[in-house]
Order: C-alpha cells, then sequence, then structure tokens
C-alpha cells in the first residue's frame, strides 16, 4: 500500500507553517474593545499551484486533520461539479462544515446565509423571488435593527411557503430563531404545514439548495449567487465581534481543492468578488489548490495570464518558506515544489526498515542515503512517484537484492509504469497525444520535438494543438534556465519521472530498418531508431552537430559521438567543453526497464572493443573511454557545468552503485596530463575529483 506522507515533509510542514501564521487570532485584537481596535489588514486568497501527482490534495487532507478543532472546511470541487453541483451547493456545504460544533470555540451563526437559502429553496414565483434577493441586498447594507425586522420577514414568507423541512434546516443556522419571538411567531404556522410534508435530515439540506433553483435564467442566478456569496461574508465578519469574538482565538480554514474545474472557477470567482465587495478583514484563511492557472485569474478585473517566463510564486530550491506572490489585492500565488533529496531519504530509511532482515542490505556504505539517492535521481523528488517506486520495491517478496528490484520495477508491461503514467499524464489525454508524447521523449527538450517535422507521422497534425498546449503549460514541463536562448533563457523538457516513464515505453517499440544513407526508411511511429534517426536528421540539417552527436549517441553510435567530442577538445573554454560532455552522457539508453543486462565493467568494454581495430589517436582513445563510461554511469554531485547542461533527464539505473567511477576520474586525468592549455588543466584535474567518491 502506498503511504501517503502529507504532512511529514519539510515542504508540507512549510505550507502548515504558513497556515498557521495566518490561521492564529493576536491575542491583543480580541481583548482591544471594537471601538479602539485598529483596522486589520484583509488577509489574500492564496492559490496554491502544482501539477498532477504534486500532493495538493493530500496536502489539504492533512491541513484539515490538523486543523480539526478550529472552524475547517475542506471541498472538492471537480467532485461535486462531476455530480452536478453548482457554487451554491459548494457554498452551503462549506457553510455546513464551519458551523460544526468545536470544543473550547464558541460556535458560529449564518443568519443572512440561511435566510438567504430558504429564498432560493423555497417554492415562490418570480415577483416574490426577486423580491427575495432585493430584501436581502438592502438587509446586508442596512444597520441591525433594521436587518432584524427584514430577515424577519423574510423568515415568516418562508415559513408560510416553502417547505417545513427545509425551513426547519436553515434555522438551524440561525441561533436567535432557536428561541424568542421569531420561533413563537413561526411555530404555529410551522405546526399546521408538517403535516403531509416528508421529513427530510438538516444535513441533507445544505447539499441540494440548489433543486428547484437551478431553473432560474443565468442573469439573475448569478446576482443571486453574489447576494448568497456575500451573506455569507458577511455573517463571518459579524460572528467576529461582540463579546462572545473574544473567545475566538483562531480563523476559519477553508481548503478548495480543484479550483481549476468550471465549478471551482464558478465559485473561486464569487468568492473573491464577495470578499473584495466587503472591504473589510473577514476572518477568512482561504488556500486554493489547482493543477492549472484558473481561468478567473486571468479575467478577473485585477487578475491577468501568467507572467512571461513562468507562473509567479515559483519557490526556489534553497528557500525553505513557502511564500507565495502577491499577484494582485486579496490574491497570492505559490507553487508547491518537488521534494528535496533528503525528504525522500526521511522515506527510503522507513522503506528498508519495513523490508526486514531477509532482504540483504545495498552494496553502499549506508543504505539508506543510496536508495534515497536513486531514487531522486529518477524521480526527481516527485511526491507521487516517489511514494510509488519505493512501494514497489517493497512489493517484491524473498531476499531479491534491491538492485534487482529497481531493475524489475520499471519494465515497460509492469503495472508500475502504467501507473504512473496515468498520474503524470495531462487529465484526459487522448492516445494520440500519448503517442506523439511517447515519440517527443527522444528530444533533449521539447522545442526539439514540436520543430523536426521528420519526426511526425502523417495525421500527426490533429493533435499538434495538444502537443503544443503541453509544450506551454510550465506546470506540466519543467522551465530551465540554460543560457543559450536569446529569448528568456528557458528549455521546457517533460518533467524528468515522465520523460523516463516515456523512454521506457518507447525503448519497447519494435525496432525498425537501419536508416540508408538517403535519409530514414522507417515511418515515424515505430520506435526509438527512428525517433532518434529523425531526431539526428533534423539536427545535421539545421547545422547542430552536439544535437546530432546525442542522437547518435542514443543510437549506439559512440564512434560518432565522440568524434565530435573529441573534435571540440580545446576549443573554447574547458567549461564549455565539460557541459557538452554532460549533455552527451544524459543521451537515453535503450533498455526497456532502464537498467543494463550484467556488470556495468562487461557492458563498457563491449562499447569500447572497437578501440583494438586499428591505429586510433590517443586522446582520441580517452575522450571515447571518457564518453563511455560517463554514459553508463550516474551523475556526479552537481556542478556549474552540470546546471547549464540543460538537459534534466537522469539514469542511475545502468551503474547504481557507480562502480566505473575510478575509470572516469583516470580518464580525466589523462586527458589532465596531456593538454597544453594552462586553463583546461586546473578544470580536468577538477572534474577528476568530482568522480572520486560516490554520488550519495
Amino acid at each position: 500500500m502506498v503511504r501517503e506522507w502529507a504532512g511529514e515533509s519539510e515542504r508540507d510542514r512549510a505550507v502548515e507553517e504558513y497556515v498557521e501564521r495566518r490561521l492564529r487570532l493576536p491575542r491583543a485584537a480580541t481583548r482591544t474593545p471594537r471601538a479602539n481596535r485598529p483596522a486589520p489588514a484583509a488577509l489574500e486568497t492564496t492559490l496554491l499551484l502544482g501539477p498532477r501527482g504534486s500532493g495538493k490534495t493530500t496536502l489539504l487532507r492533512h491541513l484539515a486533520d490538523w486543523a480539526e478543532r478550529a472552524p475547517v472546511a475542506r471541498l472538492d470541487l471537480a467532485a461535486l461539479g462531476r455530480d452536478g453541483g453548482k457554487p451554491i451547493d459548494a457554498l452551503a456545504a462549506l457553510v455546513f462544515d464551519l458551523n460544526a460544533r468545536k470544543r473550547d470555540f464558541p460556535p458560529l451563526a449564518f443568519p443572512s446565509f440561511g435566510l438567504l437559502a430558504i429564498a432560493v429553496a423555497t417554492e415562490v414565483d418570480g415577483a416574490a423571488r426577486e423580491s427575495a434577493v432585493r430584501d436581502m441586498e438592502r438587509a446586508l447594507g442596512n444597520p441591525p435593527a433594521d436587518r432584524s425586522e427584514v430577515l424577519g420577514r423574510l423568515a415568516e414568507a418562508a415559513a408560510a411557503l416553502g417547505t417545513p423541512a427545509l425551513v426547519r434546516a436553515a434555522l438551524l443556522l440561525l441561533p436567535e430563531w432557536q428561541g424568542g419571538w421569531a420561533r413563537l411567531r413561526t411555530r404555529l404556522r410551522l405546526a399546521r404545514l408538517r403535516r403531509g410534508s416528508p421529513h427530510q435530515p438538516a444535513g441533507t439540506f445544505l447539499l441540494a439548495l440548489n433543486g428547484r433553483y437551478g431553473a432560474q435564467e443565468e442573469g439573475e442566478r448569478q446576482r443571486a449567487e453574489a447576494v448568497l456569496f456575500q451573506a455569507f461574508v458577511d455573517d463571518l465578519c459579524r460572528a467576529y465581534e461582540g463579546r462572545r469574538a473574544r473567545r475566538r482565538t483562531t480563523r476559519c480554514l477553508v481548503l478548495l481543492d480543484n479550483v481549476d474545474c468550471p465549478l471551482g472557477d464558478a465559485f473561486l470567482r464569487l468568492l473573491l468578488e464577495a470578499r473584495k465587495t466587503a472591504n473589510a478583514s473577514d476572518p477568512l484563511v482561504v488556500l486554493a489548490a489547482a493543477g492549472s492557472y484558473p481561468d478567473v485569474l486571468k479575467t478577473f478585473p485585477w487578475g491577468g495570464p501568467p507572467q512571461p517566463g513562468g507562473y509567479p510564486g515559483r519557490w526556489a530550491a534553497d528557500q525553505p518558506k513557502f511564500v507565495p506572490q502577491r499577484v494582485a489585492r486579496g490574491l497570492r500565488v505559490g507553487q508547491l515544489r518537488d521534494l528535496h533529496r533528503h525528504e525522500v531519504e526521511q522515506q527510503a530509511e522507513r522503506t528498508l526498515r519495513l523490508a526486514g532482515r531477509q532482504v540483504p542490505p545495498p552494496h553502499a556504505d549506508s543504505g539508506v542515503k543510496w536508495l534515497g539517492w536513486v531514487v531522486y535521481e529518477l524521480t526527481r523528488g516527485q511526491p507521487a512517484a516517489t511514494a510509488r517506486v519505493l512501494a514497489a520495491l517493497l512489493a517484491h517478496g524473498g531476499g531479491l537484492p534491491w538492485e534487482e528490484r529497481l531493475r524489475r520495477a520499471f519494465e515497460p508491461d509492469g503495472d508500475l509504469v502504467d501507473d504512473l503514467l496515468e498520474r503524470l499524464l495531462p487529465i484526459g489525454a487522448s492516445r494520440e497525444l500519448v503517442r506523439v508524447l511517447t515519440r517527443a521523449s527522444a528530444a533533449a527538450d521539447l522545442a526539439q520535438a514540436g520543430t523536426a517535422r521528420a519526426l511526425w507521422a502523417e495525421g500527426d497534425e490533429a493533435v499538434h494543438k495538444d502537443f503544443d498546449d503541453f509544450c506551454a503549460d510550465v506546470l506540466r514541463t519543467l522551465h530551465l534556465d540554460t543560457g543559450d536562448r536569446d529569448a528568456d533563457g528557458r528549455t521546457e523538457t517533460p518533467h524528468p519521472m515522465l520523460r523516463f516513464l516515456l523512454l521506457r515505453k518507447l525503448a519497447a517499440t519494435p525496432r525498425t530498418a537501419p536508416p540508408t544513407a538517403a535519409g530514414p526508411t522507417a515511418t515515424p511511429a515505430d520506435g526509438w531508431v527512428a525517433a532518434h534517426t529523425a531526431l539526428r536528421a533534423h539536427a545535421a540539417d539545421g547545422a547542430s552537430p552536439g544535437v546530432a552527436a546525442y542522437h547518435a549517441l542514443a543510437l549506439g553510435d559512440l564512434p560518432a559521438a565522440a568524434g565530435y567530442l573529441n573534435d571540440r577538445f580545446e576549443r573554447g573554454s574547458p567549461q564549455e567543453w565539460c557541459t557538452e560532455l554532460c549533455r552527451l552522457r544524459r543521451a537515453p539508453v535503450r533498455t526497456p526497464g532502464g537498467a543494463l543486462e550484467g556488470p556495468p565493467w562487461e557492458h563498457y568494454e563491449q562499447l569500447v572493443a572497437f578501440l583494438g581495430e586499428g591505429e586510433i589517436d590517443s586522446r582520441l582513445r580517452t575522450v571515447t573511454r571518457l564518453l563511455a563510461a560517463s554514459w553508463i554511469a550516474p551523475e556526479p554531485p552537481d556542478g556549474a557545468a552540470t546546471d547549464r547542461a540543460g538537459d534534466p533527464y537522469r539514469n542511475p539505473l545502468g551503474d547504481p552503485y557507480a562502480e566505473l567511477f575510478g575509470e572516469i576520474a583516470a580518464r580525466f586525468r589523462t586527458l589532465a596530463a596531456h593538454t597544453g592549455s594552462a586553463d583546461w588543466y586546473p578544470v580536468l584535474l577538477a572534474k577528476a575529483a568530482q568522480y572520486e567518491g560516490k554520488p550519495w
């Protein structure tokens, strides 16, 4: 069973601390007389952005449990929308949760909302409904004395014309109607109407408010919805006034999931407008989660489209706190980052502990660090992928070694690959789009895939727009600052975990006939060879020899890739050459599960066996061995050249224990000894030192 780690990682605790700071009500504000209090600053609605599988839903579920003693409501707007729910249904469910009695917390009352709920739920003609809406608009803007008169008149009208069960349910929200004059005035009338009316539980009322209300015209319905949301905000503001408010030490927490669905967009729009119209500090802490940029933020008066180069609120890797960016009045946006390596190691430690002594420990000085490193290299901290990979490793029974568990986990016909692809691909992705993305995964970045027309089969033009939309959505792709683009210095690639899985599918497709001198003979849809051949030809035609060498190596043409790297030696700066080496070593290896058959050393010797044939320049021989070993081995600890390489693809399964690191270090030292440049010598020695340890 996959364990949910919500609330345990540093990332989730940072979001929890952010919510806690806003949820806690200052004690001074609850003790100072209202006339002497300074006007409090309004709290912005916080939008939490994160792609599928980033842990938004589990985090909101954790926050709801964590804040259980405070007034808290959590809504999945996508699920409610699939059931035909309207914004009023969602607001009713939210009110019902906030109205729940809490220990040591005075109950919240929603008199305005309750009576407006009666007004829209009772069976009255259009004129009476219009009159009820106008009455409520006046009540929200009038003094308390006038409010009581209008609310009382609405209660009388609802009791006379409506269904008694609905009236009784709504009156539960109104503490002043539980006793006193209002109850005396309506008790006899309710008693007369009770006969012949079926009993309806109070809980079902709030989830079915819109049953008869849905027949309204669009314009009137939207106006009535806006009034209802204003009543909700107004009731909350008044609940935090007076003597009872002195006992309130916390604000109300509202957790909204999937606000980028149609219902979520409408609900968020109404809530933002109501909070803006109130022009006061309401006691709401709203955390709304979305897997894409909601349309409401593009069209709202103080909203706007995403900023060039990415969405706002990017969470920097070195930033421990969750600090959303204020993008407009009343709105902050923050992106939910992937897990850091040490957070993955925490999950790996528990996995090793659950495996027990019957499983041999990893062949490393620290099994926890090794397993955490190898899983992080594969998933790059993607929360859903990290949890599922570790669960899959535990699922293998007996005493199977960990490296063998990793090799079997990513077989393309296994459950893990299909499960993760279902989780990481866009919702509702067509089979045609998945097929195109699988072929496009051969490219180092999405721009290459989109412009290489030889990669696209006949008939793919129809799905090209879906591919373009995928490329443009930064929540589905990585936007990396490579520093080699004139426009904005950014390159889009699929998330490394998604690309790794798509490459496993591509590697399992049938092989095609090798290309001839005239060009590829296979159609672009036939698999690994066809995709990389098309991309290699496109790069050659576009005068991009480095990209052509990348795809040559992916096709197994080590001599061509090594020849390119050797020609670049001592041309330009040593840092640029190391970056070229980094790009080439990340060329994917065609193995269905990502791991090689047999020991890494044996595969390495097979790759360089051609060096024993004929006369080969000594430097070319060294560069070839360096590239071959680097291609199989995992990534070294990150360095400046590594960061600028542009291609985030990682595959540690070829050499999971870094057995070839010593060979790579030796080849770097050999190159350093034979260079005649004082600039190159220290750089090559520094690279050799980078491979003298272990990457974990």
